[in-house]
């Protein structure tokens, strides 16, 4: 089958550019999301489990959309409705497992490693290099610590900032001066609209988007009228990707509680509260530790903003042709503002993520796109070399098509696919964990024990901690709004929780590292246990409710 050139051509073929067969890219891309997600994630069939207290917690509010219950009026949690609903999603292809969102995170990250195939068809040989290189990116990106263990609202947003940094990079790169056609900036308003309602701390990519169009409709266009009507174009793509959303919400009667738990409590609640100067030093030492825990990635990182700084120093410097000539072998023709688009969207994608001062793990996680610069150099300069190559045996004629055979390309691509599976076992930290059994869990130990009381739909409560994966393994559905305990105002939601306890009403009370808390003595300890791997050490305690007479008052 062949999957890497259209038509059969003969060796150094002149013709016309190779043009790229969607359904080639989209295969290709498919695969190598299969074989990377697989090792990578924690949701996919080599693990026993998604242990993550966070995906659980989504999985557990998107499951409860299909069974009538509406998210931020009956259950809270803090992330975008998109994100419940593809939870949701998965929750229908297996209720009690992770093998739907696995299917929803292979979607993800076959749709994210497309859109980074074709950012590379913008700099290289659309038909070779670009092929190649993708399943080692993904390897990189998705192997990284930011990654984590799979299922975050970072990974299920990550293509939507991928296909936003393709559409801006290919409009300054093909088509700047003209104006950017409005279908683009609706599409580009629908991505980000897509953001907005997963985790909108990712939206500072399409900020930068947006101002860049902007300045392009004034300085390229010289309109001013077209520059406004672009951000009333973009602002009614944000809103068609809402306006479902919202129409949900109105007819549940909920549009109040999304807004104040979703946007005001994230906003003004979430953040930490700095003054300026110890905001940009927290904001530094963020990035430090991101650096520090992802040094491969920021390596390349960096690297690639060096290299597209010095190709854009060498396009614009004038210089003979025969000079110029020798230094397109080493560095892509790229102009300043190819460069300031790829560079503002960066900065303010990592600007609006960590403006708030808080950060964890995997809130970097968007920013891995950026990495395939760091790609670009060395395939470029190959590209060159084999290129010259070929235009030696055609009598110095420039070459257009594809600089490798159909076999050596293919050949070459899955050599490529079994390196990036190697970067992804010795780099992820996921595979650590590949070994662990049911049997090792104290999770399955709890929930042989829920089974065997007989106890029918389990009333229970999560204390000092996110959904530990009961309600998951068990199918069961939460009893209270504060069904787990929040980060945020803890003690209004431990206070809310005892309401449930000192009733009666939570069947189980299960504790994350301490004791249970506002129990009385409604409640046994009937199992704890400690659970050790690699990076994790927990010790869970589960609590039965007893015979005894609820709590005076």
């Amino acid at each position: 089958m062949d999957i890497f050139t259209n038509t059969v051509k003969a060796k150094y073929d002149l013709s016309d550019e190779i043009p790229d067969n969607k359904l080639k890219s989209f295969v290709w891309s498919l695969i190598c999301a299969v074989v990377i997600m697989t090792v990578c994630s924690r949701s996919s069939f080599l693990y026993v489990f998604n242990l993550w207290d966070d995906a659980n917690s989504y999985f557990t509010v998107g499951k409860c959309i299909f069974r009538g219950m509406v998210p931020y009026r009956d259950l809270f949690d803090q992330k975008g409705i998109m994100l419940y609903f593809i939870y949701g999603i998965a929750s229908l292809i297996s209720p009690v497992t992770f093998k739907g969102v696995f299917i929803m995170e292979i979607i993800a990250a076959t749709a994210a490693l497309l859109g980074i195939l074709r950012i590379y068809q913008l700099f290289l040989e659309p038909s070779t290099f670009p092929y190649i290189i993708t399943p080692i990116t993904g390897a990189v990106i998705y192997s990284s610590r930011n990654f984590y263990w799979g299922g975050s609202a970072e990974e299920f947003l990550f293509p939507f900032v991928v296909w936003g940094l393709y559409l801006s990079a290919r409009y300054f790169r093909k088509i700047y001066p003209k104006p950017m056609d409005y279908k683009t900036v609706l599409i580009g308003g629908i991505l980000a609209g897509c953001v907005l309602n997963i985790k909108f701390n990712s939206l500072g990519l399409f900020f930068a988007w947006m101002m860049m169009v902007f300045i392009a409709d004034i300085v390229g266009s010289r309109s001013v009228a077209r520059a406004f009507i672009s951000c009333l174009v973009f602002l009614g793509g944000m809103l068609l990707a809402t306006l479902p959303w919202l129409l949900y919400f109105a007819v549940n009667g909920a549009v109040g509680d999304w807004l104040y738990v979703y946007i005001y409590k994230n906003v003004f609640e979430y953040s930490a509260k700095l003054t300026f100067a110890e905001r940009v030093a927290k904001i530094y030492d963020i990035l430090k530790n991101h650096f520090l825990n992802n040094i491969l990635l920021y390596v390349l990182m960096v690297f690639g903003a060096l290299y597209l700084l010095a190709s854009t120093i060498s396009t614009c410097v004038y210089e003979d042709p025969h000079t110029r000539y020798k230094r397109s072998r080493f560095f892509v023709e790229l102009q300043v503002m190819e460069l300031v688009n790829i560079g503002s969207q960066l900065f303010f994608l990592l600007l609006l993520i960590f403006i708030g001062g808080v950060s964890l793990p995997y809130y970097s996680f968007p920013t891995n796109v950026f990495v395939l610069f760091g790609f670009i150099p060395f395939c470029y300069i190959i590209e060159k070399f084999l290129k010259g190559k070929i235009e030696k045996h055609t009598h110095g004629r420039a070459y257009g098509g594809s600089i490798l055979e159909t076999s050596v390309a293919f050949g070459t691509s899955v050599v490529a696919l079994v390196v990036g599976v190697i970067i992804t076992v010795l780099t992820s930290i996921n595979p650590k964990v590949m070994g662990l059994r049911a049997e090792d869990l104290w999770l399955y130990h709890f929930k042989d024990y829920i089974e065997n009381t007989g106890i029918e739909n389990p009333g229970i409560i999560n204390e000092f901690g996110f959904d530990v994966g009961l309600y998951t393994v068990l199918n069961a559905k939460p009893i209270c709004y504060y069904f787990q305990t929040q980060t945020l105002n803890m003690q209004e939601v431990l206070d809310y929780q005892k309401t449930y306890l000192h009733s009666g009403e939570a069947d189980f009370v299960v504790s994350v590292n301490n004791p249970a808390e506002g129990i009385g003595d409604r409640y046994d300890l009937v199992m704890q246990e400690r659970c050790v791997f690699y990076e994790y050490d927990e010790t869970f305690y589960l609590y039965q409710r007893n015979d005894n007479p609820p709590d005076e008052g």
